[in-house]
């Protein structure tokens, strides 16, 4: 069961209301001698006017509104770019007043006499141990080469960081 709604639509009663002020308008601009369809052609001629230009209206209201929240995107999304900025600026850290330099040079030396150590040992034919095991040759040449390379990441970060990069 199915129940209707007796009251028109707002659009209808909207509708109805522009159809009744076009009729005004058209009978308030009627020449002698117009006839009655001639005024109701008028009227409908009118309302479609009116129902066209709030149209146009509420286009423009939408994209007027889509600029402002488009706007208000922009200067928050600006404004929190600031903060960041600001917030990254406050923790940046001096390589000379923080000590960073000077500890990537003290780990990149310890990795270097390491790495030595490990390449004296293997090229005398020293076998190397950890407490009480006892690393094979090729162990000792690819810790070796590890601890090389870590050395030399570490002073390169050091040199780059001398040099504000």
């Amino acid at each position: 069961m199915s129940k209707t709604d007796s009251r028109p639509s707002i659009q209808t009663q909207i509708n109805e209301n522009i159809q009744e002020e076009a009729l005004k308008v058209a009978k308030s601009i009627q020449k002698p001698g117009q006839t009655k369809e001639q005024t109701k052609l008028v009227a409908q001629g009118i309302a479609k006017g009116i129902e066209l230009y709030k149209k146009q209206q509420s286009a423009k209201a939408r994209e007027r509104d889509k600029a402002r929240k488009k706007a208000l995107k922009l200067r928050q999304a600006e404004s929190t770019g600031q903060q960041r900025e600001e917030d990254e600026a406050d923790f940046r850290l001096d390589p000379a007043e923080s000590g960073i330099s000077g500890t990537l040079l003290l780990g990149g030396g310890v990795f270097a006499v390491m790495a030595g150590i490990l390449a004296v040992s293997l090229a005398a034919g020293w076998p190397a141990s950890l407490g009480p095991f006892t690393l094979p040759v090729w162990a000792s040449l690819v810790a070796a080469m590890a601890f090389a390379g870590f050395s030399g990441w570490f002073f390169f970060k050091a040199a780059r960081l001398n040099q504000g990069q």
